[in-house]
């Protein structure tokens, strides 16, 4: 039997170009990961006082899930949690600018509730959820109603000496923050050492410390505080020397 050439070269040609397009197509379905934010520092806790003094220039209710963030999108799902208690919420991002850069979110009274934050530190660490978060977190829901069935199910001995041991060990001990504020880190300690005599002279700064991170990495701090009301004239004293979006970190998480 004879073949003719011609045919076969077509066939092999257009075989590779199927093989090439199906390439193409799966590759079309590759889909780009989503960056995530994440951050730690005080929220506002909003009531009307906030918007009529022009604290914040949109309003938020109780009753709707949003809250009020610098630059996350409008409509963007994030998780709030207390890190103290590691109680946690889901809410929406409405977009604004309005509102003093030492606080890093706006929330509700009722979310603050939720969470039970301390009113005089709202300490809260955000995190923007991806998709998939939304179903790793629907997990996590279900594994904790499933816990609390199976702690209603009947005891049928006591021991009564191992309970009140138990009881005297893990005995919760109330958090004692202790903040500090991130300012920068330098490479060379005579750039951190200006720095912080910039600050004492201009602002006249007293609580500006240096720490030592590396061989050639020296952090420039202010601190540490015992509550948020006594961190915010350094804050905003930084602010004015021109240092934005500080960090605020406690040291004792």
């Amino acid at each position: 039997m004879k073949f003719n050439l011609s045919y076969i070269y077509i066939f092999v040609f257009l075989f590779s170009c199927t093989q090439d397009m199906k390439i193409i197509k799966k590759s079309q379905k590759v889909e780009e990961p989503t960056p995530t934010y994440s951050s730690k520092g005080f929220a506002l806790i909003y009531d009307n006082s906030v918007f009529k003094s022009k604290i914040v220039d949109k309003k938020l209710y109780n009753g709707q899930n949003y809250v009020l963030h610098a630059f996350l999108k409008n409509d963007t799902s994030v998780s709030i949690s207390n890190p103290f208690n590691s109680k946690s919420l889901t809410a929406k991002i409405k977009k604004t600018i309005n509102y003093p850069s030492i606080y890093n979110i706006v929330i509700t009274k009722k979310m603050a509730d939720k969470l039970e934050l301390d009113i005089n530190n709202p300490y809260v660490e955000v995190l923007s959820i991806r998709r998939n978060d939304k179903f790793i977190a629907k997990k996590a829901a279900i594994f904790e109603e499933e816990k609390k069935v199976a702690n209603k199910a009947p005891v049928t001995s006591i021991n009564i000496n191992k309970i009140s041991t138990s009881a005297s060990e893990n005995k919760v001990k109330k958090h004692k923050p202790s903040y500090i504020i991130d300012i920068a880190e330098f490479y060379f300690l005579e750039s951190a050492e200006a720095v912080k005599k910039k600050f004492e002279k201009e602002a006249n700064l007293t609580n500006i410390k240096i720490k030592k991170i590396s061989k050639n990495k020296f952090k420039v701090y202010a601190g540490p505080y015992a509550f948020f009301a006594s961190l915010k004239e350094t804050y905003f004293s930084l602010n004015g020397l021109g240092f934005e979006n500080l960090s605020i970190i406690d040291t004792n998480k």
